[in-house]
Protein backbone atom coordinates (compact mmCIF):
# COMPACT_ATOMS: atom_id res chain seq x y z
CA UNK A 1 0.00 0.00 0.00
CA UNK A 2 1.22 3.71 -0.92
CA UNK A 3 1.32 5.87 2.05
CA UNK A 4 0.48 9.52 1.28
CA UNK A 5 2.78 12.46 1.25
CA UNK A 6 3.12 13.69 5.19
CA UNK A 7 1.70 17.11 5.89
CA UNK A 8 4.21 19.63 7.31
CA UNK A 9 2.10 21.39 10.34
CA UNK A 10 3.14 24.81 9.87
CA UNK A 11 2.46 24.72 6.50
CA UNK A 12 -1.51 23.61 7.77
CA UNK A 13 -0.88 25.96 11.15
CA UNK A 14 -0.35 29.06 9.13
CA UNK A 15 -3.13 28.05 6.56
CA UNK A 16 -5.65 27.57 9.39
CA UNK A 17 -4.17 30.10 11.84
CA UNK A 18 -4.57 27.12 14.48
CA UNK A 19 -2.65 28.95 17.11
CA UNK A 20 -4.95 28.37 20.18
CA UNK A 21 -3.12 25.27 22.30
CA UNK A 22 -5.29 22.82 24.13
CA UNK A 23 -3.26 19.75 25.93
CA UNK A 24 -5.40 17.04 26.12
CA UNK A 25 -2.96 14.88 27.64
CA UNK A 26 -2.37 10.80 26.92
CA UNK A 27 -5.34 9.32 24.66
CA UNK A 28 -4.90 6.33 21.85
CA UNK A 29 -5.20 7.82 18.30
CA UNK A 30 -5.87 6.26 15.65
CA UNK A 31 -2.47 5.49 13.40
CA UNK A 32 -4.63 6.15 10.28
CA UNK A 33 -5.59 9.33 11.37
CA UNK A 34 -1.64 10.82 11.43
CA UNK A 35 -1.01 12.70 8.29
CA UNK A 36 1.56 14.68 8.71
CA UNK A 37 5.36 15.89 10.85
CA UNK A 38 6.00 18.72 13.07
CA UNK A 39 9.28 20.29 11.02
CA UNK A 40 10.21 16.71 9.67
CA UNK A 41 7.80 16.44 6.51
CA UNK A 42 10.04 16.70 4.01
CA UNK A 43 11.85 13.40 4.75
CA UNK A 44 8.75 11.42 4.11
CA UNK A 45 7.64 11.91 0.54
CA UNK A 46 5.87 8.34 0.93
CA UNK A 47 4.44 8.38 4.20
CA UNK A 48 6.19 7.26 7.57
CA UNK A 49 8.27 4.65 6.27
CA UNK A 50 11.82 3.47 6.81
CA UNK A 51 14.32 5.99 4.06
CA UNK A 52 15.35 9.00 4.43
CA UNK A 53 13.38 10.24 7.50
CA UNK A 54 13.81 6.74 9.18
CA UNK A 55 16.55 4.56 10.40
CA UNK A 56 15.55 0.89 9.62
CA UNK A 57 17.67 -0.54 12.24
CA UNK A 58 15.56 1.26 15.15
CA UNK A 59 12.40 0.78 13.45
CA UNK A 60 13.47 -3.17 14.04
CA UNK A 61 14.04 -2.54 17.36
CA UNK A 62 11.07 -1.46 18.12
CA UNK A 63 9.15 -3.98 16.48
CA UNK A 64 11.22 -6.10 18.49
CA UNK A 65 10.58 -4.65 21.62
CA UNK A 66 6.52 -4.96 20.60
CA UNK A 67 6.94 -8.55 19.72
CA UNK A 68 8.47 -9.21 23.06
CA UNK A 69 5.18 -7.49 24.89
CA UNK A 70 7.23 -4.13 25.91
CA UNK A 71 5.14 -1.08 25.64
CA UNK A 72 6.16 1.82 24.14
CA UNK A 73 6.69 5.31 25.68
CA UNK A 74 3.78 7.28 24.38
CA UNK A 75 4.29 10.02 21.20
CA UNK A 76 3.73 13.69 21.13
CA UNK A 77 1.39 14.17 19.01
CA UNK A 78 -0.27 17.82 17.58
CA UNK A 79 -3.80 17.82 16.48
CA UNK A 80 -5.72 20.38 13.70
CA UNK A 81 -9.30 20.01 13.36
CA UNK A 82 -9.20 15.96 13.03
CA UNK A 83 -5.47 15.25 11.60
CA UNK A 84 -2.57 14.58 14.13
CA UNK A 85 1.19 15.78 13.05
CA UNK A 86 3.93 13.82 14.87
CA UNK A 87 6.11 16.13 16.78
CA UNK A 88 8.56 13.33 18.76
CA UNK A 89 7.95 9.46 18.18
CA UNK A 90 8.14 8.93 14.27
CA UNK A 91 10.14 5.67 14.63
CA UNK A 92 7.55 4.72 17.33
CA UNK A 93 4.59 5.00 15.05
CA UNK A 94 6.32 3.12 12.45
CA UNK A 95 6.75 0.30 14.16
CA UNK A 96 3.63 0.10 15.98
CA UNK A 97 1.90 0.74 12.03
CA UNK A 98 4.69 -2.58 10.83
CA UNK A 99 3.48 -4.50 13.94
CA UNK A 100 0.01 -4.15 12.94
CA UNK A 101 -1.01 -1.96 15.68
CA UNK A 102 -4.34 0.43 14.87
CA UNK A 103 -3.85 2.61 17.79
CA UNK A 104 -1.09 4.38 19.08
CA UNK A 105 -0.58 6.19 22.82
CA UNK A 106 -0.19 9.98 22.65
CA UNK A 107 0.33 12.91 24.21
CA UNK A 108 -2.14 15.32 21.88
CA UNK A 109 -1.74 19.01 21.91
CA UNK A 110 -4.85 20.57 20.18
CA UNK A 111 -4.29 23.72 18.03
CA UNK A 112 -7.48 25.50 17.35
CA UNK A 113 -8.23 27.62 14.21
CA UNK A 114 -9.54 30.61 15.42
CA UNK A 115 -11.57 31.33 11.81
CA UNK A 116 -15.31 30.86 11.99
CA UNK A 117 -15.83 28.08 9.26
CA UNK A 118 -17.76 25.24 9.97
CA UNK A 119 -14.72 22.96 10.96
CA UNK A 120 -13.23 25.40 12.69
CA UNK A 121 -15.87 25.18 15.18
CA UNK A 122 -16.20 22.01 14.84
CA UNK A 123 -12.53 21.39 15.94
CA UNK A 124 -13.51 23.53 18.97
CA UNK A 125 -16.63 21.78 19.71
CA UNK A 126 -14.65 18.77 19.77
CA UNK A 127 -11.81 19.85 22.10
CA UNK A 128 -14.98 20.77 24.78
CA UNK A 129 -16.44 17.26 24.08
CA UNK A 130 -13.08 15.39 25.04
CA UNK A 131 -12.80 17.77 28.07
CA UNK A 132 -16.04 16.89 29.29
CA UNK A 133 -16.34 13.24 28.83
CA UNK A 134 -13.21 12.20 28.14
CA UNK A 135 -13.93 10.76 24.60
CA UNK A 136 -11.43 11.18 22.41
CA UNK A 137 -12.15 8.20 19.50
CA UNK A 138 -15.05 9.36 18.26
CA UNK A 139 -14.66 11.99 14.84
CA UNK A 140 -18.02 14.12 13.94
CA UNK A 141 -17.75 16.67 10.93
CA UNK A 142 -21.35 18.78 11.34
CA UNK A 143 -21.40 21.96 13.31
CA UNK A 144 -23.74 20.99 16.81
CA UNK A 145 -22.83 17.31 15.99
CA UNK A 146 -20.71 17.53 19.52
CA UNK A 147 -23.01 19.47 21.39
CA UNK A 148 -25.90 16.87 20.71
CA UNK A 149 -24.00 13.69 21.28
CA UNK A 150 -23.27 15.19 24.77
CA UNK A 151 -26.89 15.66 25.51
CA UNK A 152 -27.81 12.22 25.02
CA UNK A 153 -24.71 11.04 26.61
CA UNK A 154 -25.87 13.28 30.24
CA UNK A 155 -29.67 12.15 29.08
CA UNK A 156 -28.64 8.69 29.21
CA UNK A 157 -26.75 8.99 32.51
CA UNK A 158 -29.71 10.30 34.19
CA UNK A 159 -31.64 7.47 32.56
CA UNK A 160 -29.24 5.20 34.52
CA UNK A 161 -29.20 6.95 37.82
CA UNK A 162 -32.72 6.26 38.86
CA UNK A 163 -34.83 8.82 40.42
CA UNK A 164 -32.29 11.65 39.10
CA UNK A 165 -33.81 14.71 38.38
CA UNK A 166 -33.99 15.38 34.62
CA UNK A 167 -33.20 19.22 35.20
CA UNK A 168 -30.35 18.29 37.11
CA UNK A 169 -26.60 18.74 35.44
CA UNK A 170 -24.48 15.76 35.53
CA UNK A 171 -21.85 16.70 37.41
CA UNK A 172 -17.99 16.14 35.54
CA UNK A 173 -16.73 13.33 37.62
CA UNK A 174 -19.72 11.74 37.25
CA UNK A 175 -20.27 12.40 33.29
CA UNK A 176 -17.08 10.98 32.64
CA UNK A 177 -17.62 8.32 34.50
CA UNK A 178 -20.81 7.48 32.56
CA UNK A 179 -19.54 9.16 29.30
CA UNK A 180 -17.24 5.69 29.37
CA UNK A 181 -20.24 3.23 30.59
CA UNK A 182 -22.37 4.79 27.65
CA UNK A 183 -18.92 4.61 25.14
CA UNK A 184 -19.17 0.63 26.24
CA UNK A 185 -22.60 0.16 26.39
CA UNK A 186 -24.66 1.82 23.62
CA UNK A 187 -22.24 3.80 20.90
CA UNK A 188 -18.96 0.63 20.41
CA UNK A 189 -21.64 -2.21 20.46
CA UNK A 190 -23.40 0.26 17.31
CA UNK A 191 -20.86 0.94 15.66
CA UNK A 192 -19.94 -2.63 15.43
CA UNK A 193 -23.73 -3.82 14.34
CA UNK A 194 -24.04 -5.40 10.62
CA UNK A 195 -27.06 -3.24 9.80
CA UNK A 196 -24.84 -0.32 10.59
CA UNK A 197 -22.09 -0.95 8.89
CA UNK A 198 -24.30 -1.53 5.60
CA UNK A 199 -25.52 1.48 6.66
CA UNK A 200 -21.71 3.43 6.66
CA UNK A 201 -22.42 2.05 2.54
CA UNK A 202 -24.64 5.05 2.03
CA UNK A 203 -22.39 7.70 3.84
CA UNK A 204 -19.06 6.61 2.19
CA UNK A 205 -17.73 10.41 3.06
CA UNK A 206 -19.00 10.24 6.61
CA UNK A 207 -17.38 8.66 10.07
CA UNK A 208 -19.00 6.02 12.02
CA UNK A 209 -19.11 8.99 14.39
CA UNK A 210 -21.44 10.64 11.57
CA UNK A 211 -23.66 7.77 10.84
CA UNK A 212 -24.26 7.05 14.47
CA UNK A 213 -25.85 10.92 15.02
CA UNK A 214 -27.91 10.32 11.92
CA UNK A 215 -29.11 6.79 13.04
CA UNK A 216 -29.89 8.68 16.73
CA UNK A 217 -32.07 11.43 15.14
CA UNK A 218 -33.77 8.64 12.95
CA UNK A 219 -34.22 6.56 16.33
CA UNK A 220 -35.74 10.35 17.78
CA UNK A 221 -38.25 10.50 15.75
CA UNK A 222 -39.56 7.20 15.65
CA UNK A 223 -39.65 7.79 19.52
CA UNK A 224 -41.82 10.34 19.20
CA UNK A 225 -44.21 9.30 16.42
CA UNK A 226 -44.76 5.61 18.68
CA UNK A 227 -44.92 7.43 22.00
CA UNK A 228 -42.29 5.50 23.48
CA UNK A 229 -38.28 4.97 23.29
CA UNK A 230 -37.93 2.07 20.22
CA UNK A 231 -34.42 1.15 20.82
CA UNK A 232 -31.44 1.39 18.55
CA UNK A 233 -32.15 -2.15 16.82
CA UNK A 234 -35.02 -0.77 15.06
CA UNK A 235 -33.78 2.37 14.10
CA UNK A 236 -31.16 0.70 12.63
CA UNK A 237 -33.86 -1.69 10.75
CA UNK A 238 -35.89 1.79 10.05
CA UNK A 239 -33.03 3.70 8.63
CA UNK A 240 -31.49 1.00 6.34
CA UNK A 241 -35.13 0.03 4.97
CA UNK A 242 -35.52 4.32 4.52
CA UNK A 243 -31.90 4.18 2.34
CA UNK A 244 -32.98 1.36 0.31
CA UNK A 245 -35.73 2.88 -0.48
CA UNK A 246 -34.58 5.15 -2.94
CA UNK A 247 -34.45 8.12 -1.15
CA UNK A 248 -30.48 7.97 -0.62
CA UNK A 249 -28.31 9.87 1.65
CA UNK A 250 -29.61 13.66 0.53
CA UNK A 251 -33.38 12.14 0.24
CA UNK A 252 -32.53 11.25 4.15
CA UNK A 253 -31.77 14.05 5.02
CA UNK A 254 -34.31 16.15 3.52
CA UNK A 255 -37.34 13.93 5.08
CA UNK A 256 -35.61 14.20 8.58
CA UNK A 257 -35.77 17.85 8.15
CA UNK A 258 -38.99 17.71 7.45
CA UNK A 259 -39.96 15.39 10.37
CA UNK A 260 -38.44 17.53 12.53
CA UNK A 261 -40.60 20.37 11.71
CA UNK A 262 -44.02 18.43 11.92
CA UNK A 263 -42.89 16.97 15.56
CA UNK A 264 -41.76 20.26 16.53
CA UNK A 265 -44.73 21.76 15.88
CA UNK A 266 -47.40 22.88 18.11
CA UNK A 267 -49.72 20.39 18.81
CA UNK A 268 -53.01 23.15 18.01
CA UNK A 269 -51.61 23.21 14.76
CA UNK A 270 -52.71 21.00 11.88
Amino acid sequence: MTLPRFKEFEDVQSALGALTARPLGVIQVPIDEIVGSVGRARFFPRGLRAGRGLTPSRVRRLTAALNHGDVLPPVLLYRIGHEYFVADGHHRIAAARLFGQQFVDAEVVAYLPEMHRPEDVVARERVLFEQQTGITTIVLHEVGQYPKLLRWIQDDARQQARGMDPAQPVQDGALKNAARAWYTRVYYPTIQDPAFRRLRRFFPDRSPGDVFVYVGDHKWIMSKAAGRDVGIPAALESFEQHLKRGRGALGFTRWLEGLVGLVSRPSGLK
